[in-house]
């Protein structure tokens, strides 16, 4: 029997019905008065350090009645286990009868997520400011986050980057359009510290949407525009004078973003393809009237180009870590993509095997251009890290804008327990002497940082008012054992 032939079409998102209406009414529970309704204060285990600096410094963009929040929080992000959902957060936080506050909390961090990243920013500022002479190094890419529910506003059916051997080519959630400083850490190599995100949604459940919010449609491409004119306008308003380079996946290497970002200054680097319509330099200008020709008048073929066996040279380049050696061919060339010239670089990693990547900035090297390229990666590496790590999109919560507010919480608090290691030995990262099997040398991961954050809240908490004795040793080293396994 032949096999039915998949179709190319985007699914339609299909879900059950609801056996039976909830159970809980809000306006019946606001109806109702509680005069023992307790208030939450603070977390049972607070942030401490540079966490705690930051979340306060991000309480204050808030509203004060709500904004005090924010700190009690991330505190239960931090500490909260298994499936990651807003309740875990609240009950981990120590939260008692002013839930209902909390969750309006998200929402309020969805709504001003742009303001609220300006602390994070300023930090980047201070510690990492490139100089005049320097230059910002931002990434940018989408990824979706799975979720299930007919009622989760703006979810659809969106493409699945990453289809696992049970997975489809589809699935049904959010998307996300983030960018990220991607920063090179001295010992573990470059990591992409997400700033802020737009969520995607769909054109066709704008009508939808806008029955309770009022939303304007926008494709990914003015979305991505949006958030570098958003970063790089903070960064100027913060004093830095560095240039900016964006490195993008191909999909965005399009002409609406590249013609944009070039009239205002800012270097792009992604991805070219193999059948991209490039012309040779146009010839000096004579002095007649008349404007000067933009494109030349040969076409240039990136495939002839990759099998002539002239023009190669070898260049050894950093490539997530470690120093590779490949032949590349580089040349400049004229593209509608920017209505001017780009350096282009052709890389072959088997024979064969080459992919093309180019630059607006005619004076990049040819090992900048890949350089750059390879550390696009660790966007790639932070997708990961947020959705299994801290479980970016298991929130469960309904509306848009609380599903924005947990995002950027999830995102936010990557950035925050990557600044708050950025000084720390690896020593300190990661305790090994309960797995002899593991490799002493291996570079500690996302989760070994997260868990040295919890343990020291939880040392702090416990261990703090431990009272002096003839067995507080004994005490001290039961306690940490068990901190060592809750963390």
């Amino acid at each position: 029997m032949a096999k039915r032939k998949r179709s190319g079409r985007r699914p339609q998102a299909r879900h059950g019905k609801k056996s039976q209406p909830s159970r809980h009414d809000k306006r019946k529970r606001l109806q109702r008065r509680n005069p023992n309704r307790r208030r939450t204060r603070a977390a049972k285990v607070p942030v401490r350090g540079l966490i705690a600096d930051l979340a306060a410094k991000m309480a204050t963009l808030l509203d004060a009645r709500n904004g005090f929040r924010l700190p009690i929080v991330l505190a239960g992000a931090l500490l909260a286990g298994t499936r990651r959902t807003a309740s875990r957060w609240f009950e981990a936080a120590g939260v008692a009868d002013d839930w209902d506050r909390f969750y309006a909390l998200l929402i309020s961090v969805g709504k001003n997520a742009s303001s609220l990243m300006i602390p994070l920013l300023s930090l980047l500022v201070q510690k990492f400011d490139p100089g005049p002479e320097g230059r910002w190094t931002m990434a940018l890419d989408d990824s979706p986050t799975e979720r299930y529910g007919r009622h989760v506003e703006a979810a659809n059916v969106h493409h699945n980057p990453t289809p696992g051997p049970a997975d489809g080519r589809w699935l049904y959630g959010h998307n996300w359009v983030c960018l990220a400083m991607l920063m090179r850490h001295p010992l573990w190599g470059v990591l992409a510290l997400p700033m802020l995100s737009k969520l995607y949604v769909r054109r066709a459940d704008i009508a939808k949407l806008n029955e309770r919010h009022d939303w304007e449609f926008f494709t990914k491409h003015e979305l991505a525009l949006q958030l570098i004119r958003k970063v790089v306008s903070c960064l100027r308003a913060l004093g830095s004078k560095a240039g900016f380079t964006v490195v993008v996946d191909g999909a965005y290497a399009v002409r609406p973003v590249l013609f944009a970002l070039v009239r205002e200054g800012i270097r792009v680097v992604s991805r070219l393809r193999r059948n991209a319509q490039l012309f040779d330099l146009p010839p000096e200008p004579t002095g007649k009237r008349g404007r000067p020709p933009t494109y030349g008048k040969n076409r240039i073929s990136l495939a002839k180009r990759a099998g002539r066996k002239q023009g190669w040279e070898t260049v050894t380049y950093r490539c997530r870590g470690v120093d590779v050696t490949r032949r590349c061919k580089t040349f400049l060339a004229t593209s509608k993509l920017t209505s001017g010239v780009i350096r282009v670089v052709l890389v072959e990693y088997e024979r064969g095997n080459w992919a093309a990547y180019f630059s607006t900035d005619r004076a990049m090297s040819a090992q900048a251009i890949l350089e750059t390229v390879a550390d696009r990666w660790a966007i790639e590496e932070h997708f990961h890290d947020v959705k299994e790590i801290w479980g970016a999109g298991q929130q469960q919560v309904r509306n848009v804008w609380s599903n924005i507010g947990c995002w950027h919480l999830n995102t936010w608090l990557y950035t925050m327990v990557e600044l708050a290691n950025w000084d720390a030995p690896a020593e300190q990262l990661v305790d090994r002497r309960g797995r002899s099997w593991d490799n002493p040398d291996r570079r500690p991961s996302h989760a070994d940082r997260r868990r040295k954050i919890v343990r020291e809240m939880l040392e702090n908490h416990f261990l703090a008012e431990l009272p002096d004795g003839p067995d507080a040793a004994k005490y001290r080293a039961r306690i940490a054992d068990l901190l060592r396994l809750a963390a």
